[in-house]
Order: structure tokens, then sequence, then C-alpha cells
């Protein structure tokens, strides 16, 4: 481990996987009226871990910290770009844009697109809608520096405080959903996109439902009413999905895998950057000290993490990305590799000897105790965290785990809870 890392990749999941779905494939036609007509018979209920409060997922208003992810997952928004399996970017609200190789943007947007309040989505409601994101969230205004917007029609100028070569990138962030910031209900946390679906009742930790968006621009919505349901609970999904209480599982445990691997269900998955990791806090004497970092990073066994309770389901991360992931392979980013006897040498060179038996070390006095915080509804998680305690009490250091949803308050004040390391899964 470098010298001033902030944060410790744990294990890269090379597939992430989006459902695990009851039933055969559907016949797809090419009849419109059929289309319709299937539209106004089928429903699907799909339960989720993460859509909840605990992950910064309370409502679908993408304007507020991470709730633009279920926006865009449950086909409520869609933003002027996606990525492409290789992470490159390409049109999606926008048709194309260009720079002038220093602050000033020009994008162009699709013609014919409306909102499900039936509104155009014109350069102006874009305009509107990005005022109210930089306004409301707390990453954007720095992501993406902009200073000024002018509307035209379906173009779109946006100038930028410094030149910003990233701007479309984070223009396609879950954060950028395009909506329509008239006819959203923010104070319910609903909000009127562009996407198949529409929103019609959220109740945060319980469910979203949602109808087809009769304005739709890209072709008939499959299903008459969608349900997604909050089940943060792993086992309590799993027994859902096989008892046909639901119809899809998002964030599925890899050790329910097995429950499924038959011809009655099919899983939907793409390989992503999505990472365990820990990150660090550099404010905590303990962590500062480089051998304690260096000695936590050879003393957690990434490789048996992924074999015995991923059950092979990921890779070892050797950094922010997946080996062979697109341009930034994580080949070229090298962590410490699984070595407790090394481990164990740098502790006792750095003065962390156990003097009085106990198996943990001690230095000035005071125990080589980590506080670790990790959540429930990312089921792996609290595995993780057990499968550490124990690697790492094998080279002296007691790890003390803090399994709860409510890690967003400690997380708030870690300079008087004494938090020192806290695990999530994110991209």
């Amino acid at each position: 481990m470098r010298k001033k890392l902030l944060s410790l990749v744990l294990v890269c999941a090379m597939t992430m996987t989006m459902f695990v779905a009851c039933g055969k494939s559907a016949d797809t036609s090419s009849n419109k009226d059929a289309a319709a007509t299937t539209a106004t018979e089928k429903s699907m209920v799909i339960g989720d871990t993460t859509f909840n409060a605990e992950n910064w997922e309370e409502t679908i208003n993408p304007h507020v910290t991470y709730n633009g992810w279920p926006c865009i997952r449950y086909g409520v928004g869609e933003t002027l770009v996606h990525y492409t399996d290789t992470m490159e970017l390409e049109p999606w609200l926008a048709t194309s844009w260009e720079n002038d190789g220093d602050k000033v943007w020009t994008i162009t947007l699709r013609d014919g697109v409306k909102f499900s309040s039936g509104r155009d989505m014109d350069a102006e409601a874009v305009k509107q809608c990005f005022e109210h994101l930089l306004e409301n969230h707390d990453r954007a205004p720095l992501d993406t520096k902009i200073e000024s917007m002018e509307a035209d029609g379906l173009t779109l100028k946006v100038t930028t405080t410094e030149a910003n070569p990233a701007l479309m990138n984070y223009l396609g962030d879950p954060y950028a959903c395009i909506i329509d910031v008239d006819a959203s209900d923010f104070e319910n946390g609903i909000v009127a996109g562009t996407g198949p679906y529409k929103a019609t009742e959220l109740v945060t930790d319980d469910h979203l439902s949602l109808v087809p968006n009769e304005y739709y621009w890209n072709g008939t919505p499959k299903l008459a009413n969608l349900t997604i349901r909050t089940i943060s609970d792993g086992d309590t999904l799993s027994a859902a999905l096989l008892s046909g209480d639901i119809d899809a599982a998002y964030g599925m445990a890899y050790e329910a895998y097995p429950n499924f691997e038959n011809d009655n269900f099919q899983f939907s998955s793409i390989q992503t950057s999505r990472a365990f990791f820990a990150s660090m806090n550099m404010t905590s004497p303990v962590i500062k000290d480089d051998a304690v970092r260096r000695a936590i990073a050879m003393g957690i066994d990434k490789e048996g993490f992924v074999a015995t309770l991923l059950d092979g389901h990921g890779v070892v991360g050797n950094g922010a990305f997946p080996d062979g992931f697109s341009k930034f392979g994580g080949e070229n980013i090298k962590t410490e590799t699984y070595n407790p006897e090394e481990a164990k040498k740098i502790l006792e060179d750095a003065g962390w000897v156990d003097t009085d038996g106990d198996g943990i070390r001690e230095k000035d006095g005071k125990k080589l105790v980590v506080r670790w915080l990790t959540y429930p509804s990312r089921q792996e998680l609290p595995l993780l965290a057990e499968s550490v305690q124990s690697t790492l009490k094998e080279i002296g250091i007691d790890v003390d785990i803090n399994c709860t949803a409510n890690r967003r308050d400690f997380l708030a004040d870690m300079s008087s809870n004494g938090l020192q390391l806290w695990c999530i899964r994110e991209h």
C-alpha cells in the first residue's frame, strides 16, 4: 500500500447481476398493436435490496444524493448520453455534442422526445433541469463546473468555469437524468422523466409503483404495471422469489445463486467496475500509521473472499477497475497481495507488539483496534467484514465491526465517534 493511499480496493466484481427473473424470456413481436395489447395485460413485481434510505436511494429524485440510480434503473429518467459496455459515450437524449477546445459545449438534443407530463423536451426544459440540479445536488456543481447555459430550440450551449473535458461523462451520471422540473413532485420524491415508465406512488423503504409513459419516444413499454418492492434482507429476497411473491430480484446475494441455477430462472448481468472497497479515515492516528495501512492491505485474504464467500463471482481487485476493463485496466495499478507473515513483520518493525499475550498488538499503551463500519443491504459486505476480522486477527489487529443501516449518521461525524474504516460497494 502506498503511503498516501486513501482507500483500499478489496474486490472488483467482474459482473453485476442486474436481475434474477422467474420464467423463460417472453417472445417479442414486431406488431405494434400486439405490443400495446401486451402492455395492458402484463404486470411485474421486482424486489430490490438497494432501493432504500440506507443506500441514499430514498426517492427517485435524481437531484438528491444517489437517487438518480433508481430513477434511471426503473425507467423513469434518461440522461443525455450513456455508456457502452466498453465505457465509451454514445448518444441518448442528445444526438451530438462538441467542444470549442476550451469552456464552451454545444449539445444537440433528440427531436420528438416528451416527458411523461406531456411537455416537449427541448433545450429550455433541459436548461431548467440542470439549473435545479446545480442548486440542489452535492456533487454536480463541482463535477460539471457549469457556469451558464443558453437554450435555443433543440440546442443547448453550456459554458463552464474552466475547461472540463469530462463534462459529457458527468452528464451521463444518473444525477443528470433529464426531468420536467415544473411537473415533478419533489416533496414526495416523484419526478416526471422521459423514460418508458411513469411513477404513480412512492413510499420510501417500501415500494415504488409505475405505469407506462404514454408519451415515450422509443417504443411501447411492455408492462401495464411495474412495482418495485424494497426487500433489504437477502434471505427474504431469495425466499420471495422462490415462492413467487416477486417476479424478479435485484441485488441477490451470491450465496443464494445455487437456488436459482435451473431452467426456471434467468440471470441478467454485465461486466462493470463495481467493487467492494474499504475507505480509511486519514484523521485517525492509527490509520495515519503507514505500517498499519500496509499491514491491513497484506492481511486481507482477497483471494479467499472471492473464491469462498463470493463463490467465484468476481475477481481480486488490483485497483479501481478490473483487469482488462476498457483502457483503464487494473493491471497497471497493483495493490498488496495477501501475505500475513510479511504483515506481522511490518507491524513488529513499526513498534506494534503483543506484550500481554492476548493476540492483539499494542504501541505506546494503545491496543491496535480498527473500528469497521458496514451495512447489511449490500448482501456481501457483512460477510466481508467478518472475513477481514478473522484474517486481521491473525496478524494482531482487532477489528470492531459495526454493521448498521444507520451508517449515514456515523459517516457524518467521524471525528467524534472514532470511526477508522468503512466498507461499501460502489462504482
